[in-house]
């Protein structure tokens, strides 16, 4: 048996922690995170090891050289260019002459290795993925097994809407050597995008073992220092090669200590530290090699590695500190801060929490840090929601903030590549359309200034000027909340795609920006967008049978922008309109029908002219109705109900289920100009001429929709029992028809339930659909119930541990 070390990674979520370190020599209580994967194959019996290398190769090579040291054999295969995780397997080949072992060199796991190979060999597997349960599966590859443990489906970093369980891909694979000969040699290749996936289409005997030891993908800063605290907590079970003087505190050789020193458990003391009188080192600290603690600082949770020294009276909480650091005296250091390699941070300084300082760096005495060095501030989740970024103005959005964003973004791009901005009529939107602008032109990025504007608009624009993508700022309703929201639009004017978001977060959190005098963007302003968007509607519509209509609407919008912008539409079009709120009432105004259009012209509300408010589902049948001639191919997202489905069909629409997200609905007709769904004035004109057409009022055309029976709920539920609920939902639904589109849907007799993971916040959305409405409310609210027992469940069995 041999086993594979992929050990190629940068860690660029670590930094500055991996800045001069390959991501497998992080230490881990003062040894490589790597060393613990060595210990646990040799316990194993596996000594017959290949070493994938890439990033900073030599630092591996050097510290770990033929393996003799550590009781095992160690081969080493560079990469000159990333080949993927099968790749790099791909390109130890010769090695592998027998079944192995595939594990990365930056994880902390004991997982029991022999019971998975055991596994692997009861079920004559091709592949045996090795899985474990973890309270939040965003960042990993959630996987589900049928009771003999074969793998049925898996998605690769799913969104929350897509977490059917809480089993993910650690990363280990027990293989047999065919495996290679379904990866291409020399081309980047990944096991759980292409070779796992091909192998689950062909029906090939791919398994999935489910552990139970500890696991921690040492995946960012919060992970490795949590990693290191359950090590010091005798969670992992793997050695610690230090003598233990009382419960919980771990010296290692040569130690000094004073005798008015206060240690409280669990402590880790490295070889040669010297701890000055009144040094007091308080529970969760973890001392490198050759550190000098002086006289009466404070330490606690606190990480620092070799040869650093830190002055007098100190005090430093929850710090992580690299290499060869300097920290004078009276400084103190907040809670989650990172100092990199090299640093010097003078007398009575104080670095706020979170802070990054990157290798290197300097800091004058008596300065305060407030931002990083280098780093952007500290980020605790992801920057993209459902709809794009969202935050309180001046507050979270900020033109700071926003600078840093799109210098982000610009990383991604090529030099030259035309970006359109636009922003609601809003000054402050139009301040940090201005902000985003200087910081993409100073990155060498050319930008398109559309004006004043809104999502259709701007997606109408970057398919028109063929600009590489687009960004559109504005202010949500209501108001008076300061809620700004930020669109990010792609070539296609579609809503960019999650794995697009997450290199925009990666390359913020990360600052990777590029600055440069020799090629600065170019800055073009176009007035010209919205007259061209309108003579395109306008060619989409039946215009004498409106006009023959003279129509009266009340609409009811935001005053700075929709009036001016829809007046020569209207005109064109020969309709009236009061603009004024629905409120002060249609059969007063003795409008044809009320309209009241959401600020960003997306969505809109529509009442009869009785004042009737029509349901989300009836505006969505009108929409199918109204473009059933122009649009041959529709999306309609899993939560609709299947009268639509069934109503399209008849209209000759070709009918994709999709998920619920703006973008998923968009792609399925990305080649329509105007998106019914997402594009409020081209849908009420289409209504319109629908209307026209027909020669009847609203309120009749009402009466010959289906009728649709729903019920939506929203249950509170703790991130970190997502994943549990929904693993619940699937066992208790085994045997029921089920659609894993987005989120989890449960067919039965009385209709279907969707239970779907909000992707914003600590809830769980229920939607369900009835022959009835009783029917639709009792669906809802039985799962609802049973979303809320299953959390008091697993809270009782953690409780019982």
């Amino acid at each position: 048996m041999k086993a594979v070390i992929m050990a190629g990674g940068k860690g660029t979520r670590l930094r500055p922690l991996t800045c001069h370190t390959p991501k497998p020599m992080v230490p881990l209580l003062n040894r490589p995170c790597m060393e613990y994967t060595i210990d646990l194959l040799k316990k194993h019996g596996i000594t017959e090891i290949a070493v994938t290398l890439q990033y900073l190769p030599d630092v591996i090579r050097d510290t770990f050289g033929d393996g003799s040291r550590y009781g095992v054999s160690l081969v080493y295969f560079e990469e000159a260019i990333p080949l993927g995780t099968a790749g790099s397997v791909k390109n130890c080949a010769d090695f592998l002459d027998e079944r192995f072992v595939v594990i990365s060199g930056d994880t902390l796991t004991d997982i029991d290795l022999s019971a998975a190979i055991r596994f692997h060999e009861q079920n004559n597997a091709l592949a045996t993925l090795i899985l474990t349960r973890v309270e939040t599966p965003l960042e990993f590859g959630v996987v589900m097994t049928d009771e003999g443990g074969r793998i049925t489906r898996f998605l690769e970093k799913p969104s929350w809407a897509e977490v059917f369980s809480d089993t993910v891909n650690t990363g280990i694979y027990v293989c047999e050597p065919e495996v290679l000969s379904y990866i291409e040699e020399e081309r980047e290749v990944d096991f759980s995008k292409e070779i796992f996936p091909s192998f689950l289409q062909a029906a090939k005997p791919l398994y999935g073992y489910e552990a139970s030891g500890y696991w921690s993908d040492i995946g960012s800063l919060e992970v490795y220092q949590q990693a290191q605290f359950d090590l010091l907590d005798g969670r992992v079970h793997l050695e610690i090669k230090a003598q233990e003087i009382a419960p919980r505190i771990f010296l290692e050789n040569d130690v000094r200590i004073d005798s008015s020193v206060r240690l409280e458990g669990p402590v880790y003391i490295g070889e040669n530290v010297h701890l000055q009188a009144g040094v007091a080192v308080g529970a969760y600290s973890i001392l490198g090699k050759n550190t000098v603690i002086s006289s009466g600082t404070k330490l606690s949770r606190t990480i620092i590695w070799e040869n650093s020294v830190i002055g007098k009276k100190a005090e430093i909480t929850g710090t992580t500190l690299c290499r060869n650091t300097r920290i004078a005296d009276c400084v103190q250091l907040g809670e989650g801060a990172v100092i990199g390699d090299q640093c010097l941070i003078g007398a009575k300084s104080v670095v706020k929490a979170g802070i990054k300082i990157w290798p290197n760096k300097e800091v004058g005495e008596n300065a305060t840090v407030t931002t990083s060095l280098i780093y952007g501030a500290k980020q605790t989740k992801n920057l993209f929601g459902t709809h794009g970024i969202k935050g309180i103005g001046n507050v979270d959005i900020t033109p700071e903030f926003v600078t840093r964003l799109a210098a982000a973004y610009a990383y991604l791009l090529q030099a030259g590549d035309k970006i359109a901005l636009s922003a609601c009529a809003h000054p402050f939107a139009q301040l940090l359309k201005h902000s985003i602008m200087t910081s993409l032109c100073s990155s060498g990025i050319d930008t398109v200034d559309l004006g004043i504007g809104n999502s259709p608009l701007i997606r109408y624009g970057v398919r028109s000027l063929a600009c590489k993508g687009g960004i559109h700022i504005y202010m949500a309703e209501p108001v008076d909340d300061k809620e700004i929201v930020i669109q990010f639009i792609d070539h296609a004017g579609l809503p960019i795609s999650r794995d697009l978001e997450r290199k925009i977060e990666n390359a913020y959190w990360q600052e990777t920006y590029i600055r440069n005098l020799n090629r600065l963007g170019a800055l073009q302003v176009e007035h010209h967008v919205q007259e061209a968007y309108l003579h395109a509607l306008v060619q989409q519509l039946n215009v004498s049978s409106i006009q023959r209509q003279r129509f009266h609407l009340l609409i009811d919008c935001e005053q700075r922008f929709f009036p001016t912008f829809l007046a020569p539409l209207l005109h064109a079009l020969g309709v009236t309109v009061d603009y004024s709120s629905i409120q002060e009432g249609i059969r007063k105004k003795g409008a044809d029908l009320g309209v009241r259009l959401d600020k960003n012209g997306e969505q809109f509300v529509l009442f009869t002219e009785h004042g009737e408010k029509l349901a989300t589902e009836q505006i969505t049948a009108l929409q199918l109705l109204a473009c059933s001639g122009q649009h041959r191919r529709i999306g309609l997202p899993v939560s609709a109900p299947i009268e639509l489905e069934h109503m399209a069909q008849l209209l000759q629409m070709e009918v994709v289920r999709t998920k619920v997200s703006p973008r998923s609905m968009m792609e399925v007709s990305s080649e329509q100009r105007f998106h019914p769904m997402f594009d409020a004035v081209y849908s009420l004109m289409r209504i319109l001429s629908y209307l026209a057409s027909e020669e009847k009022p609203l309120s009749v055309l009402l009466e010959l929709l289906p009728a649709c029976h729903m019920e939506k709920k929203t249950v509170f539920c703790p991130w970190a029992a997502k994943g549990k609920v929904m693993r619940r939902v699937m066992e208790e639904n085994k045997g029921k028809l089920l659609e894993l589109v987005d989120g989890i849907k449960v067919y039965d007799s009385n209709g279907w339930v969707l239970i779907l993971p909000d992707s914003e916040d600590s809830h769980v959305k229920v939607i369900s659909q009835g022959a009835t409405a009783e029917t639709a409310a009792t669906l809802a609210s039985s799962y609802a119930r049973r979303i809320a027992e299953y959390q008091f469940h697993e809270k009782r069995e953690i409780d019982s541990l």
